[in-house]
């Protein structure tokens, strides 16, 4: 006995030919599905009400008689599916409250680059941490020039629309680009220690991560110690006089 391998998928000679108007098969010429590919085939039935064939082992389906839907409806149709798994998520600027009015200003003529602890002057780029604005402004990092230093709020120029803002000195952190330069000014190559999980900064640079308002902590001068008693040393001598 001959032997022959399974035939797994619907062979392409035994295929519909004419699926509007009486489709046969290619090969047999009679009425398909034929006998061969009716073993390959499930029977189903369109909302149309016209009889459909799909491939039992494939992704191949057919539609006897006219089709009735367009490439249009396709289209619409596998949009509505998309959307039913994957609902429409909108960009968080969608949420946020109106803007109220802030001054607005030219980007400022001047830039500063920190060099060390306490080294924070008008043209600092930071960027402003979430919370340090109004909620019109989004909870994001917003990247800002400051403008003139103070406690506990300085004024920033935002880039994004060049607002002026009032913001709380510790929301706002130094830009990474200005730690790589004072670093490069420096003779430094890197401000992280060896390769390995959190790469801590190396000693002396942890200042490229404080706040301005601790840069500005740094950089007040120390409170002048006060002056200690001397009365006590001086009494302390004295016998008590004889009752």
């Amino acid at each position: 006995m001959d032997w022959k391998p399974l035939i797994i998928r619907l062979p392409d000679a035994h295929l519909p030919r004419g699926l509007d108007d009486g489709p046969t098969c290619r090969s047999c010429g009679t009425a398909w599905p034929c006998a061969t590919a009716a073993e390959h085939l499930t029977e189903g039935r369109c909302q149309c009400g016209a009889p459909t064939w799909w491939e039992k082992r494939g992704p191949r389906n057919w539609h006897v008689g006219p089709s009735c839907y367009t490439a249009a409806d396709v289209v619409m149709a596998q949009a509505a599916e998309l959307s039913a798994a994957r609902p429409a998520s909108y960009p968080p600027s969608h949420f946020y409250p109106p803007k109220p009015s802030r001054r607005r200003r030219q980007e400022p003529p001047y830039q500063y680059t920190p060099a060390g602890p306490g080294d924070i002057a008008p043209g600092t780029w930071v960027w402003v941490k979430p919370g340090g604005l109004h909620p019109g402004w989004g909870d994001i990092h917003r990247f800002a020039m400051v403008t003139a230093l103070g406690t506990p709020k300085c004024e920033v120029w935002l880039h994004c629309d060049g607002t002026v803002h009032q913001v709380l000195a510790d929301h706002l952190i130094l830009e990474g680009t200005a730690a790589r330069q004072a670093a490069r000014a420096a003779g430094m190559t890197t401000l992280c220690g060896p390769a390995r999980d959190g790469r801590p900064l190396l000693p002396g640079w942890e200042w490229v991560d404080w706040t301005v308002a601790e840069h500005l902590v740094h950089a007040r001068p120390a409170a002048a110690a006060a002056p200690e008693p001397v009365q006590a040393e001086l009494f302390a001598t004295l016998e008590p006089a004889d009752a």
